[in-house]
């Protein structure tokens, strides 16, 4: 496979960067940016501009419940078990990628609105914004090295973290972040943040299953979860940093050139290098940034792979996490 991919590090939470995108002083991260002034100066252009995440979440929720009120209306039971594939490969992860987004602070620039729409949409899949703040920071911190809390996780689902456990690792996922955040050695009020934000959860979901009754929250919440969000997660988590060289920001992570749908319904999360280098850059500027950077690609000899599945497919195989340098 080529040398690059992208991966999510973090900074402790007693003491981490931001990595805020809206501010021309908040551009820069641990990793060092790209030499190429210009692509810096694009960078920061772009980090300037409006984001463009809310109107997203309020477009996924709509695909959420749209396709939900389909199923319901054809009640066919192929058409149903299509439909709750696609809630979670579509909407559902993108809910998440937009929490993502929030992790870098790049929902809002106001900011009880970022944290509200950060909390609310990992709050859909069982996971504390804060907690997540604290172990992805920390994983663009020390972005695939051993020291990685991401590469750690791994390591504990299965030893060694050859390419097939990625079809466990989804599996424990919130359960590894949230643990992440509860660790002693984070801040008390961390700590008390992640709790009462997991009980938020436990009440959003309540909520919800009062609203819809048991058989259809079982039915139109956790049966995605299950089936198209972990197929989802399963094919980017093995994708963006599996068989890649550590020790250069240009080679540590992976990029995917995938179908304008994938794009559109994923918000541009096959940019992964690309998000890595510049992480204040939000989703919806990610590919003239990867126009930019094509020639530093080259001379970096980054991994620019194509397509998720074909990638996918080699690197299930792939018994190495850490490509030789």
């Amino acid at each position: 496979m080529g040398r690059c991919f992208w991966s999510f590090s973090c900074e402790a939470a007693a003491n981490r960067s931001n990595l805020r995108g809206g501010s021309a002083g908040h551009i820069s991260s641990k990793n060092a940016m790209a030499v190429d002034s210009q692509v810096d100066s694009l960078a920061l252009n772009l980090s300037a501009k409006a984001y463009r995440s809310i109107p997203r979440i309020f477009l996924d929720l709509v695909l959420w419940i749209g396709m939900a009120a389909l199923a319901i209306y054809f009640h066919r039971w192929w058409f149903t078990a299509a439909g709750l594939f696609v809630i979670g490969f579509g909407p559902f992860h993108d809910l998440l990628v937009q929490g993502h987004e929030g992790t870098h602070d790049l929902i809002s620039r106001n900011r009880r609105l970022n944290n509200f729409f950060t909390w609310f949409t990992l709050a859909l899949a069982g996971i504390s914004a804060e907690a997540h703040r604290c172990f992805h920071l920390d994983h663009h911190h020390y972005a695939h090295t051993p020291q990685d809390p991401e590469y750690q996780f791994f390591d504990r689902v299965v030893r060694g973290v050859p390419g097939w456990a990625y079809f466990f690792i989804p599996v424990f996922a919130q359960i590894g972040v949230n643990a992440y955040g509860l660790q002693k050695k984070m801040r008390a009020s961390v700590r008390r943040r992640i709790g009462l934000e997991l009980a938020g959860a436990v009440f959003l979901h309540a909520a919800m299953a009062f609203v819809l009754g048991w058989r259809r929250y079982l039915l139109f919440v956790i049966a995605p979860m299950v089936t198209g969000l972990y197929a989802a997660s399963v094919l980017r988590s093995v994708t963006e940093h599996h068989d890649v060289t550590e020790g250069s920001e240009w080679t540590n992570a992976r990029s995917i050139v995938t179908h304008p749908l994938i794009e559109f319904l994923w918000s541009n999360v096959n940019y992964h290098l690309e998000h890595h280098l510049y992480p204040s850059v939000p989703y919806h500027a990610l590919p003239e940034l990867r126009r930019a950077l094509t020639a530093d690609y080259q001379a970096h000899q980054s991994n620019v792979e194509n397509g998720y599945g074909r990638t996918a497919l080699v690197l299930l195989r792939d018994p190495r996490h850490f490509s030789p340098k």
